[in-house]
């Protein structure tokens, strides 16, 4: 098996070879002259390995799209191998007509050009950022139609998607809390660059959402994270030489766990239980409480079955909640809850999905580390159960809270990092 290295030089190779089949780079920049074209041309670090750039998801809409850049702009128009460039210095709305294709329109409604199967945004010039709607960001603004929908795809360099994605990751901090800054920087690096060509077939990497990671453009960039970011630049966690898959999570109140006891996923050497102290302990969800009559648990359980099973179903009055097997790491593994005519079994990580909350119907259980209090009446029936739990998140990899509570004791990034992953090591890849 080829290592991630090896891996990663491949994907450049290819990264080089798709923006010059997609975004005519060459000729942009000799059109341009002197001008710069920020985040497409691959910046050289030694003589060997390049910073890599990432392909992000940020929308996929039905409806007009309106795009831009803080000053001039261009707009290169692929249909069929043919290019046309067109600049502008006000925004422009694309429209998806179909299998006609995009259609690009002035700020004045008066179309641009029509029946296009790529449009690129380009900013002209330093510091000039892109815009979708009001939202900026670096790099350039990819446009692809996929039937009625319009996808925005954002092409940026690896280090400049960071800054759009630690912020609103780890949260604001202080300068005493950096190294946990950073310990999030080299553990988004790594996931992302573990995640280059995931979606196999697909025009991106990378999703803007947390079925990826959190990334908001330049609108959440700052000075602190920003110099973290550049003090561990090219640096990624890595198992045996390879790139780790680095989940993180914000508060493991107290242990984290084995993925193979949170997910239905094979044991990873580097995804361990980890004790963890009181470290996190100043996180709001070190310790919670959720409470429901019979009732509503009742309801939440039927609601949950009903979408897992395709049909409405009714379970009878709750009798029971039995704490069948618990993980490594504190968390539920099993539940079983007894109705009056049957047992329901719930299992790792979806027992959150089961339960939810009555504090906020619309999300799930803070966490599986949980114990259970029943309160019956003088007939044994139930009449409320209290969920008393600890943590916030799957408990899987580096407690977020857990870094910035080390880092406050004086621990290093790489210190922090080695803690969560078992037996890994910290390389600077470029």
């Amino acid at each position: 098996m080829a290592s991630s290295i090896s891996k990663y030089i491949s994907l450049v190779r290819m990264s080089k070879l798709f923006v010059r089949l997609t975004t005519g780079l060459i000729i942009l920049v000799l059109l341009w002259s002197c001008a710069t074209v920020p985040g497409l041309q691959e910046e050289t670090v030694g003589s060997v390995i390049r910073v890599p750039f990432v392909r992000v998801l940020l929308d996929e809409s039905s409806e007009d799209v309106s795009l831009s850049a803080d000053g001039a702009f261009a707009i290169e128009c692929l249909n069929r191998g043919e290019q046309e460039i067109y600049y502008s210095g006000q925004p422009v709305t694309v429209r998806n007509n179909g299998r006609q294709g995009l259609s690009v329109y002035d700020n004045r409604g008066n179309p641009i050009r029509e029946a296009i199967e790529e449009i690129n945004i380009i900013p002209r010039g330093g510091g000039n950022r892109v815009r979708l709607r009001q939202d900026r960001y670096r790099g350039i603004l990819r446009v692809i139609p996929r039937g009625g929908v319009t996808r925005i795809i954002n092409i940026v360099y690896m280090e400049d998607y960071l800054r759009g994605v630690v912020p609103p990751e780890i949260g604001p901090r202080t300068d005493e809390e950096i190294e946990a800054v950073k310990a999030q920087a080299v553990a988004a690096r790594t996931y992302a660059m573990a995640h280059l060509k995931q979606y196999e077939g697909e025009p991106y990497d990378i999703k803007s959402s947390i079925m990826d990671q959190l990334y908001q453009g330049v609108g959440v960039e700052n000075k602190l994270v920003n110099k973290a970011i550049d003090q561990t630049a090219g640096r990624v966690v890595m198992y045996h030489d390879d790139l780790i898959n680095a989940y993180y999570h914000s508060t493991c109140g107290g242990r984290t766990d084995d993925i193979a006891d949170v997910w239905d996923k094979k044991e990873v050497a580097y995804l361990k239980s980890v004790e963890d102290g009181t470290a996190c302990s100043w996180s709001k969800y070190y310790t919670w409480r959720e409470v429901f009559t019979e009732l509503q648990l009742r309801g939440r359980v039927e609601q949950y079955l009903a979408s897992d099973r395709g049909r409405d179903l009714r379970i009878g009055p709750i009798t029971d909640i039995i704490i069948g097997e618990r993980s490594a790491g504190g968390r539920i593994a099993r539940l079983l809850i007894r109705t009056d005519n049957d047992v329901y079994r719930f299992h790792k990580d979806r027992i959150r999905w089961v339960i939810g909350r009555t504090s906020n119907p619309d999300l799930i259980l803070p966490s599986d580390r949980f114990d259970v209090e029943i309160e019956r009446d003088s007939n044994q029936n139930i009449v409320r159960v209290v969920f008393k739990g600890q943590g916030y998140g799957h408990g899987v990899g580096m407690c977020q809270c857990g870094a910035i509570g080390h880092a406050r004791q004086g621990w290093k990034f790489d210190d922090i990092l080695t803690h969560y992953y078992t037996d890994v090591e910290i390389r600077k890849l470029y």
